[in-house]
């Protein structure tokens, strides 16, 4: 080297070109990291919940781990969904999830029952709260006479105790009456004399306030509801009508009438016919008759009449 000129000196590290490209493949492995921490932070964490509705149970647990997804399992009833079959999922179907998430499944329990409790020999009031309190309604209250139970208590149930039902099935009870006491018969009596008789047979005793002619004595009991032979119970009302007397209705004159004419116009009033004819040569014309035409009978009664005879 000429004396007096000094060495140039060259840069320590790779040239700018190399430095350049160094940093361009810097920066694109940034950009792939930055890119796959964004897509890990917006999905790459994230699943979706697979479709396992109406799914045995045991399979929608197998389908839901191939996902990597944990299972939390519930049952409820259900009126529509097989029993073991799923009817949920939280998250529902189709929805994002932590892939290490944990996905809770509805598993059908089939539709929901309530037992029939027993409540044979309660009283009414006690056996209605006990079948409400299972979940059932009261239906139909029906009544039976009993010698064995106590009246008021209850016979039967249907269903009978111990079936199941879905709830609120209404539940039929038959109480019992007590025992079949017979009624006497009190028409003809006066009503105090007929009220002290029904009510020392267990009876509780109505007077109507409506009376009615009768053939029964005026003031007494024309009529009684139930009747004579009938079965009733202890406490069970019987009705009584008093009768206003016989109802007296005037008699049409028929005589000179043929049969026919005479008995409708005295059926046609409200009496009974009979009707006497001669043993010879009866006519068909009447004679005379029982009670005269103008007169007053008691309705219902039997008019008779006699037909003419003779040549």
């Amino acid at each position: 080297m000429p004396p007096g000129r000094r060495r140039r000196r060259h840069p320590a590290g790779p040239p700018p070109a190399a430095r350049r490209g160094l940093l361009a493949a810097l920066a694109a492995v940034l950009a792939v990291l930055i890119g796959s921490g964004v897509w890990y932070i917006n999905s790459g964490q994230f699943t979706t919940v697979p479709a396992v509705l109406d799914m045995p149970q045991d399979k929608a647990e197998k389908e839901l781990g191939k996902a990597g997804l944990g299972v939390k399992v519930k049952q409820e009833t259900s009126d529509t969904v097989e029993r073991g079959r799923v009817m949920a999922t939280d998250p529902a179907t189709g929805e994002r999830i932590r892939n290490t998430g944990k996905v809770t499944i509805t598993v059908s329990r089939g539709p929901a029952r309530a037992e029939v409790p027993n409540v044979i020999g309660m009283g009414l009031d006690a056996a209605k709260r006990k079948i409400e309190g299972a979940g059932l309604t009261v239906g139909d209250v029906g009544t039976q006479f009993s010698d064995e139970t106590a009246q008021g208590a209850v016979l039967a149930t249907d269903p009978k105790a111990g079936e199941e039902r879905r709830p609120d099935t209404p539940v039929a009870l038959t109480v019992s009456k007590g025992p079949a006491l017979d009624v006497p018969d009190v028409t003809g009596q006066s009503v105090a004399a007929a009220t002290g008789a029904l009510r020392d047979k267990g009876f509780e005793v109505e007077v109507s306030g409506t009376r009615v002619f009768s053939d029964k004595p005026k003031d007494a009991v024309a009529e009684q509801s139930p009747g004579k032979g009938a079965k009733a119970a202890k406490g069970d009302r019987i009705t009584l009508t008093v009768s206003k007397g016989q109802e007296m209705v005037t008699v049409p004159d028929v005589t000179g009438k043929s049969e026919a004419d005479a008995r409708r116009a005295l059926t046609d009033t409200g009496f009974k016919v009979e009707v006497k004819r001669p043993f010879f040569f009866p006519r068909d014309s009447v004679d005379r008759q029982s009670v005269k035409g103008g007169d007053q009978a008691p309705k219902g009664g039997t008019i008779t009449i006699e037909l003419k005879g003779g040549l």
